[in-house]
């Protein structure tokens, strides 16, 4: 139960939703109770008097009753599922933060699909945890006792056959289903989370799949899956139908045991015949609580399985550990032409991404003055992504130094770390929103025309400008209604208008001609004259004012 305990800690003083609606699913209990017993007292009663006037008392309790069920059924499910939909956000708020230290070096590793699940429908799962795993125990509880206390006063023998009927449907019943589907509930929430991924990852390749005539192979996963679902699906619907048979039955059973003890106590004279009625009714409304726990226990295991899901990845080691108060510095910066200016010291850095692979970067040593322009070459898979993740502590550098104004990197909050260097590389994402909207996450308070300036930076003003809508045309999911050299420079527009002390472009304008190429590198060092900027290419652009030139080689940096 730790994962479910977490999960429930995460909502706080949300947890009080859950108790006030306990208690209004009691009173709506009770109030079932008092209903049917006051209506078989009245019928009771209607048959030996001859005027209504003895009645009038009844026929009020009656009311009440009916009023205060209605009343109070409607403030339950209204309290409930607004409760409920206040935790459910809480929880995803608490599982955003858990996972974000984990981007992206954790969650690279997980499919996109099964992330997805994990965030919409395993948070989904957990609202039956609130209404139907917390809330019915309590309320059939406190039911139960007014049932009882309601009996007892009858006689003592009468309250008790209630308690063991009772027992035997609340609590007998409920285990034993729920230690015979616990295996099957979470099993269900692994093959449906395995279903969300493929079909997700599915959708978002489903173009190249009609291209190369493969549908099949995303019909064919589904249908794996979906008849893998099938045995615990069965075996879930018996044991429903199995707990739903048996309670019928008990109910039945503790109805006539009540009525056959209340006619014993007819014939010795402790008990009138105008309260006879009552005693199988209170049995019937007291067993209304008891129904929803054997479903209770199925809903629970579905909620443990979800639990764990999301507590077992947001309890991964984080790829980049964050220093304690104490360690943490504060970066010492130059202002120069009203810039923040910052130098970068990168001295014998060794990196692998895993124990036992190769090295990526070895003793890999630069130093990039505040405001030059340096262009990194190399081939394919000699370190020079990695050196960029690294600058934007997306993962973690045991062996050497980054220095910011001889300040080491590791040793800074990871935030004032990354709002130092900005990154704009092949495969950043545009969200499916406007322009305006993309261009603001570099800027937030940023006014269109600054926004239009810094597409007039990378050669791209006139052509917002001339949309139907301007920047309020969509960019499409991932960018897609764009071409991939207008996609690519939205991204380095967005990225100047960071103004950060570091642009690294890693490979950026590899989608643009020559011409236009050179185009945007002169907009890009004209708007951030006297700021540091970084290209990492595989071929060195023919531009003048390249302070340095570094060549990656195999992992090592060495100056041309």
């Amino acid at each position: 139960m730790s994962s479910t305990r977490r999960v429930i800690r995460s909502v706080g003083g949300y947890r009080w939703w859950v108790a006030v609606t306990a208690l209004l699913s009691f009173v709506t209990l009770g109030a079932g109770i008092g209903l049917l017993a006051m209506s078989a007292f009245l019928i009771s009663k209607s048959a030996l008097v001859d005027t209504t006037i003895t009645l009038a008392l009844i026929i009020l309790g009656v009311r009440v009753f009916a009023t205060t069920r209605a009343v109070s059924r409607y403030a339950e499910r209204y309290v409930g599922h607004l409760g409920t939909f206040r935790i459910l956000t809480r929880i995803r708020i608490w599982f955003f933060r858990g996972i974000e230290p984990h981007a992206p070096a954790v969650l690279m590793q997980h499919r996109s699909g099964d992330l997805l699940t994990r965030i919409l429908a395993d948070i989904d799962t957990l609202q039956d945890l609130y209404l139907r795993v917390l809330v019915p125990p309590v309320a059939a509880a406190l039911a139960v006792g007014l049932g009882c206390i309601l009996l007892a006063g009858f006689s003592p023998w009468l309250g008790i056959a209630l308690f063991v009927f009772v027992c035997l449907c609340g609590v007998v019943i409920p285990l034993s289903m729920h230690r015979l589907t616990l295996s099957s509930s979470a099993s269900l929430v692994q093959e449906q989370a395995n279903l969300n991924a493929t079909l997700v990852e599915g959708i978002t390749g489903i173009a190249d799949l009609i291209a190369f005539g493969r549908e099949d192979l995303l019909l064919g996963r589904s249908e794996h899956i979906t008849a893998a679902q099938q045995p615990a699906r069965k075996q879930l619907a018996q044991a429903r139908g199995i707990a739903a048979g048996l309670t019928a039955l008990l109910v039945g059973l503790a109805a006539l045991t009540v009525l056959g003890f209340g006619v014993s106590l007819l014939r010795d004279g402790s008990l009138e015949g105008v309260y006879l009625a009552i005693l199988p009714l209170v049995v019937i409304a007291t067993f209304e609580a008891v129904g929803p726990l054997s479903a209770a226990y199925e809903h629970l295991g579905r909620s443990r399985a979800a639990a764990t899901r999301l507590v077992e990845l947001v309890d991964t080691p984080a790829s980049v550990v964050k220093p304690s108060a104490s360690e943490k510095l504060t970066l010492s910066r130059n202002t120069s032409a009203g810039h923040t200016m910052v130098d970068l010291t990168v001295t014998d850095l060794s990196f692998r991404y895993a124990e036992g692979e190769p090295l990526i970067l070895q003793q890999a040593s630069v130093q990039i003055p505040a405001g030059s322009f340096a262009v990194i070459t190399g081939p394919s898979g000699s370190g020079k992504s990695t050196l960029c993740n690294l600058l934007l502590r997306f993962w973690e550098y045991s062996q050497g130094s980054i220095q910011l104004n001889e300040c080491e990197l590791n040793r800074l909050g990871l935030d004032e770390a990354r709002s130092v260097v900005a990154l704009v590389a092949q495969h950043d994402h545009l969200f499916d929103t406007t322009l305006r909207d993309n261009l603001l996450l570099g800027d937030s308070r940023a006014e269109d025309e600054r926004l239009l300036e810094a597409c007039d930076a990378v050669c791209l003003g006139d052509w917002v400008r001339a949309l139907p809508a301007g920047l309020d045309e969509r960019a499409g999911e991932n960018g897609n209604r764009l071409s991939g050299g207008e996609r690519q420079r939205v991204m380095i527009a967005r990225a100047l208008l960071t103004e950060a002390p570091i642009l690294i472009l890693d490979e950026a304008t590899e989608h643009l001609d020559e011409e236009m190429q050179l185009d945007v590198l002169r907009g890009i060092l004209k708007w951030r004259s006297g700021l540091t900027t970084i290209m990492i290419t595989h071929e060195a652009p023919n531009i003048s004012g390249i302070d340095l030139r570094l060549q990656c080689s195999k992992g090592t940096l060495r100056e041309i």
